[in-house]
């Protein structure tokens, strides 16, 4: 046989190979949309199908206060439309002292659309209390309905909606930072009376919550700042708190200022054991020293191991984790707050499937601020909804809609 035949008939066999290979990788890229362009102090929002379209709108609480008076602050929704091509405001209601760190939405009173959250406070620093409301969606997605809630002892940094007993309604937890630092679950006995189930002080509480079932006992616990709560399972006000990785609570030094103990906290169970694992970066640190990571356990009221992501990211504002490549195992968004003088990278860390070596995505170098990822058109794969800042330094607001190569059925 000729040998620059048989090598030639080889290299065409390698060469054919590669070109499958690389197919099933399922390439990202991004096609940036703006939403809007006068953001300014959205600390607080949330992605939802608000009028039921099959599209993900993006829910906002304007602060009537970030830095001083920004008159008015304002709830509303910018509506997607043209898959998410077009984007509309509506303003819900415009009130002086809304403000809070997160928000969030789901069906409320049970009739099957969405509804809101929103918060009042006096200021957004400060020893004051915060007033809770929700806003009943009439179905149309135009007339909206307030009822209070309750008081949380300060300004709310996050907050999350969860069915925590069982008993088919929502309930809802908050964490507060500053004088208090306390976690708090509100339950609903009618849209009218609320109770608050559980206050809890824990120390060097201050932001970065999630939600999910970490013990594997079918319901669902909190994490956060390298806690986690575990529900009683029995609506009863005795929920015990465990450490996942103290360093994430234990800061005390003056170089981190009021950053310290800031986290992002996301849970999602990526090995398939049936209990959340919890992923955790440094929201604020402006020194190195903090890396993303994952933490699983065996029994979640022992020891936690820690899986580095990246040893050192600093101010990550963004953690989100979703298969982005659409490969069958879990990646890391994650961004930093472009406002901190250092870097400000955007990227997302892509699983090489064993959760323990990644690949690094440049989405970018400008940043994102408490970045959210969602299906914005339905269509099955994850897009980025992003602010790069905190201020009015940088007003626009965009979603990364993904392109990724739909995998083969």
């Amino acid at each position: 046989m000729n040998l620059s035949f048989l090598f030639s008939a080889i290299l065409a066999i390698l060469i054919l190979a590669g070109c499958k290979t690389e197919v099933k990788k399922n390439p990202l890229g991004f096609e940036q949309v703006t939403i809007a362009n006068d953001y300014l102090g959205w600390w607080g929002r949330t992605v939802c199908d608000v009028n039921k379209d099959g599209l993900q709108d993006l829910v906002v609480l304007k602060q009537s206060r970030t830095y001083g008076l920004v008159s008015p602050g304002w709830l509303g929704w910018y509506e997607a439309s043209e898959g998410g091509k077009t984007w509309t405001k509506h303003v819900i209601e415009e009130n002086d002292l809304f403000g809070s760190g997160d928000m969030d939405a789901g069906d409320i009173d049970g009739d099957g659309d969405i509804d809101i959250l929103a918060f009042e406070a006096d200021e957004t620093s400060k020893d004051t209390t915060a007033r809770m409301f929700w806003f009943e969606n009439g179905g149309d997605s135009k007339t909206w309905t307030k009822h209070f809630i309750g008081n949380n002892p300060e300004f709310v940094k996050d907050v999350e909606l969860a069915d925590f007993n069982g008993d088919g309604k929502l309930e809802i937890v908050t964490i507060t930072y500053g004088w208090h630092n306390i976690l708090e679950i509100h339950c609903m006995e009618s849209p009218d009376v609320w109770v608050k189930n559980v206050s809890m002080k824990i120390t060097n509480l201050h932001e970065g919550m999630d939600v999910g079932d970490i013990d594997g006992d079918g319901d669902i616990d909190v994490a956060t700042c390298g806690y986690w709560l575990e529900n009683p399972g029995d609506n009863s006000v005795n929920w015990n708190l465990f450490v996942i990785n103290e360093k994430w609570h234990n800061q005390n030094d003056s170089i981190l200022e009021w950053r310290k103990n800031g986290t992002k906290t996301f849970c999602i169970d990526i090995n398939n054991d049936k209990k959340c694992e919890v992923f955790i970066s440094h929201s604020e640190a402006n020194v190195d020293g903090y890396p993303v990571a994952w933490y699983e356990a065996a029994n979640p009221k022992e020891s936690w191991t820690e899986h580095m992501i990246a040893p050192d990211y600093r101010h990550c504002h963004t953690l989100q984790v979703f298969d982005m490549d659409l490969d069958g195992d879990v990646d890391v968004v994650t961004g930093e707050i472009p406002e901190h003088p250092t870097k400000k990278r955007a990227r997302i860390f892509l699983n090489k499937g064993d959760n323990l070596n990644w690949d690094e995505y440049v989405l970018g170098d400008s940043g994102i601020y408490n970045g959210i990822v969602a299906d914005l058109e339905g269509d099955g794969d994850f897009d980025i909804f992003t602010a790069p800042g905190f201020s009015n330094q940088f007003p626009e607001f965009k979603v990364f809609v993904n392109q990724v190569i739909q995998p083969k059925k």
